[in-house]
């Protein structure tokens, strides 16, 4: 079995426009009072690229450094998450000949009460 790499992408606060939406959304719709914040990470699975690839894919496919944090293997919880729940989307991703083994995309989204 080929040797997966686990990377989760997550906005950085000032660019976090989705989860403040989303925030909102659930404040607003399903009377959530006591929400207080929403994060959204995005986690890629890589296989089957070399390391160079891999290192230039981190900072310009799957992330902008500018506005995205980037967590490899895991991502860091805080300590006041309190439930996390995980919407998946599975996403093949083939369009280029260099990148062409992401194997699924997934949104993870942790709301904290």
């Amino acid at each position: 079995m080929a040797n997966v790499r686990r990377i989760y992408v997550e906005k950085k606060a000032p660019y976090a426009v989705h989860a403040k939406e989303l925030k909102q959304e659930l404040k607003n719709y399903l009377n959530i009072e006591t929400l207080d914040d929403v994060r959204i990470l995005i986690r890629y699975d890589v296989e089957s690229i070399t390391d160079s690839s891999y290192e230039k894919a981190l900072v310009t496919v799957f992330s902008e450094p500018p506005v995205d944090d980037v967590y490899e293997g895991d991502f860091k919880k805080k300590e006041e998450d309190k439930k996390t729940n995980i919407a998946y989307i599975q996403i093949i991703y083939s369009s280029s000949p260099t990148y062409n083994n992401i194997r699924s995309l997934h949104y993870y989204i942790s709301l904290l009460e």
